[in-house]
């Protein structure tokens, strides 16, 4: 943390003090984010709080209110970069009960911090199809519900049937199909800031152990294929324009293999953007735009990112 990061210390100092009664509660000060992003980027947050169940997590909001500091829920940490000034706010991360799936006929209900591979894991062990596609993407329930995370053409809106979700005012309540809009990595659960999702409920339908073991296995092959998995990413960078590819794009344009430090464009998949060891988050950000930018120059097109900036 840099700049007036330091006056917030105090303030956080009385919100610690009110915590340490909690059981239980993990609290790391001043975490180096780059520990726990996907991207390996990123400075030091002011606190990182694991929450384990929703009594904890109105507490810790309502404190961080109270004393005006910045917080956010942290997932596994895949679709954001973390500038090297760091967070001036408090990190919550979701478990406990928040890491909880279970059954109910062919619905499964996860909470918001279980992860993605857990989802799937659960859902064959159960003899529920519909969710393999989930297998490789780094992400937990409630920061891929938010954004509708999908790949090779798949989306996990699809799969939604309610969600339940605490509001910026601290109500909580369960949202149907009919409350909820999906698009290309967008939904509505986005729109509302201090939202936080706690619970989804994703309606599968009954597969064969053996017929589902093969679909996960080949999205795990085509992602070894294509994507650069050796080094650390937060996956795509740019959304896909209506009916084009970006990686396309971006190839096109030559961009392929670009570098900035030790950031550089991914020489297997364009729309990646990898850590080589020791990138900064500023190089990463300097190859988006500059990506954007030329992109824009020469193809009079605007590429959005899919990646989340923090702060």
């Amino acid at each position: 943390m840099e700049g007036g990061a330091d006056s917030l210390l105090p303030k956080w100092g009385k919100i610690r003090s009110e915590l340490e009664n909690t059981t239980g509660l993990s609290i790391i000060v001043q975490p180096e984010m780059r520990d726990f992003t996907t991207w390996k980027v990123g400075g030091r947050a002011l606190a990182l709080v694991e929450v384990k169940d929703e009594e904890e997590l109105d507490q810790v909001i309502f404190l961080c209110e109270k004393e005006g500091i910045r917080w956010k829920i942290l997932g596994h940490g895949s679709n954001i970069l973390v500038k090297d000034e760091g967070f001036p706010g408090v990190v919550i991360r979701l478990k406990g009960n928040f890491c909880e799936l279970k059954r109910e006929g062919n619905t499964v209900e996860g909470g918001g911090g279980a992860s993605l591979f857990q989802l799937v894991s659960f859902a064959l062990q159960e003899g529920l199809g519909g969710s393999e596609f989930l297998v490789g993407i780094p992400g937990t329930v409630g920061g891929a519900v938010r954004i509708n995370a999908g790949c090779f053409g798949k989306e996990i809106g699809s799969l939604v049937e309610r969600v339940k979700v605490r509001w910026k005012s601290g109500k909580k309540e369960w949202l149907t199909r009919s409350c909820l809009t999906f698009s290309y990595r967008d939904s509505n659960l986005k729109q509302g800031e201090g939202t936080v999702i706690l619970r989804s409920a994703f309606h599968l339908f009954p597969e064969d152990q053996k017929v589902s073991r093969e679909k996960i296995k080949r999205f795990c092959y085509l992602r070894r294929e294509r994507q650069p998995l050796e080094w650390p990413s937060a996956g795509s960078v740019f959304r896909n324009p209506p009916g084009d590819s970006a990686a396309r794009i971006i190839e096109e344009m030559g961009l392929k293999g670009l570098r900035v430090g030790k950031a550089q464009v991914s020489s297997k998949h364009s729309n990646f953007i990898v850590n080589l060891g020791g990138a900064k988050s500023w190089e990463i950000e300097y190859l988006m735009n500059w990506i954007q930018k030329e992109v824009y120059m020469n193809n009079n097109m605007w590429l959005e990112r899919e990646v989340e900036l923090w702060p």
